[in-house]
């Protein structure tokens, strides 16, 4: 979805609604033939009593987590519940809306955990079950080969280590983010083949629902398709290796993200780098379009039902230092440089640093240019590509201290479902813009549906998508009371 406010009229929210959530559990693997189906709808012909169900999806969380509680009813003529006949590694997906709303899930995931409660009350016993478990995609993240030496065939695997790393040299350059995904996910797949031992979990039931072929689940956006460097490392380590641990060794965190979301229905793994924008992108000119171009999520005083905010300056950098492991230019390279206070290799707040003294963050970067890096071919775009970091860290870290972050609660909007906000896109509020770190949706009988977004980065933007600069760019007047709450000009 391109960017711009996501909403039917100014500050309309959520007035009337009738909330139906459905859910269907999928126990044998077919996608297309729910085993149970839960609903809040006398009139679905379905299970009824369904008691409440939660879900939370978040940036740089491949894994996500659910959970729904049903009365334990009977469920068959040999009288077992459906506590017996719902299993762990079931597969639910949770539907919210009505109309074409209803048509496609919000959520897929897959049960981990299942608890079964009694209790009397005036009404006699009460049985309960709650099931728990976490997105279908924390299956692939969770995708582990173990490359022990004492399981036998190992040794065959651990020889083919290598493959990858000639595999990416045959590309002849740095590797899209999408490229090096997914030939590292076919290399992991055709190593736990080789040793015989490791599968991917994409077995039975939950390989019906996401896919075999990396090149559907595997979603990456924004305007950074390309890696910076060649990529040149040993992929395996003699023990259990996890495939999200390697993206995430290559791709690391506070530049890349990874998380899980549903697209169009579809449970998919999102990557793209950090969407804060890049002051030497476009040819020099700046580039902010990867902020720009999210979603963004206006939050009606119609539909707010509560709020924090926050101001803090316990994180705060004043350097900011990047550095490839085991090129030329390491870390200890740029300790020294820093001496030098030279902002083409380590780059300063020097306003920051008066006040807060000298606190540096380190991005650091695993199996770059490791051969043949000791020559300017390699140096001088190396040199390149780290003072561009630098700047982006720089831009996205150093206010820190006058941003705000915080919660915010509204109401699910069960009559445009495609109106509630989403992790990794922005939210309006109080005047400036927010990142959407978090979102957790929950509902139980009898209640309002809610939505409650973690946010951070709070901050005044410009139409371009850069942050204002000084004082232009902080909240104003954020303590004003009670206005918030209030319905407001329509």
């Amino acid at each position: 979805m391109a960017g711009g406010i996501i909403s039917k009229a100014r500050w309309t929210g959520v007035e009337n609604q009738t909330p139906v959530p459905r859910l269907e559990i999928f126990t044998r693997g077919n996608p297309d033939r729910p085993d149970f189906v839960y609903t809040a709808d006398l009139r679905g012909g379905a299970y009824t009593k369904i008691l409440a169900y939660s879900f939370s999806e978040a940036v740089d969380d491949l894994s996500g987590s659910f959970g729904f509680t049903v009365e334990d009813e009977e469920a068959d003529r040999y009288g077992r519940t459906v506590f017996d006949l719902i299993p762990v590694r079931s597969v639910v997906r949770i539907y919210e809306g009505k109309g074409k709303g209803a048509r496609r899930p919000v959520f897929v995931g897959i049960i981990r955990r299942r608890h079964l409660g009694m209790s009397m009350s005036s009404q006699g016993v009460k049985r309960t079950v709650t099931f728990n478990g976490k997105s279908v995609i924390s299956a692939i993240a969770e995708f582990t080969v173990s490359l022990d030496q004492r399981i036998p065939t190992v040794q065959d695997a651990m020889s083919r280590s290598k493959d990858l790393t000639v595999e990416f040299a045959g590309l002849g350059g740095p590797p899209s983010i999408k490229e090096f995904m997914v030939m590292t996910w076919n290399h992991f797949l055709r190593t736990s083949e080789y040793a015989g031992i490791a599968t991917t979990g994409l077995t039975g039931v939950i390989r019906n629902f996401i896919g075999d072929s990396p090149e559907t689940f595997i979603n990456v956006l924004g305007v950074e398709q390309r890696m910076r460097y060649n990529v040149a490392m040993t992929f395996y380590n003699a023990a259990n290796n996890v495939i999200a641990d390697t993206w995430r060794n290559i791709l690391p965190e506070r530049v890349y993200e990874f998380f899980s979301r549903v697209e169009n229905g579809e449970p998919r793994i999102v990557a793209r780098k950090v969407p804060f924008g890049d002051p030497n992108g476009s040819g020099g000119a700046g580039s902010f379009d990867d902020w720009r171009d999210l979603p963004a999520y206006a939050i009606s005083p119609v539909s707010l039902t509560e709020y924090t905010l926050e101001q803090s300056d316990e994180e705060v950098y004043t350097a900011f230092a990047s550095h490839v492991i085991g090129s030329a230019r390491d870390r200890m390279f740029y300790i020294s440089a820093n001496q030098t206070m030279s902002d083409s290799l380590v780059r300063h707040s020097r306003e920051k640093q008066r006040l807060y003294g000298f606190r540096p963050l380190e991005l650091s970067f695993n199996g770059y240019a490791r051969r043949g890096n000791a020559g300017n071919a390699e140096i001088e775009p190396l040199t390149r590509a780290i003072s561009d970091l630098n700047d982006m860290a720089y831009y996205w870290y150093s206010r820190l201290d006058e941003m705000y972050s915080g919660t915010v609660t509204v109401c699910n909007d069960f009559n445009s479902p495609e109106t509630n906000p989403r992790a990794g896109c922005r939210a309006v509020f109080m005047g400036g813009e927010f990142y959407i770190n978090r979102v957790e949706h929950a509902w139980f009988y009898g209640g309002t549906p809610t939505v409650k977004l973690t946010l951070s980065r709070g901050m005044v933007y410009d139409e371009n998508g850069m942050m204002r600069e000084g004082a232009d760019g902080v909240l104003k007047n954020v303590g004003r009371r009670f206005r918030e709450l209030e319905r407001g000009e329509r």
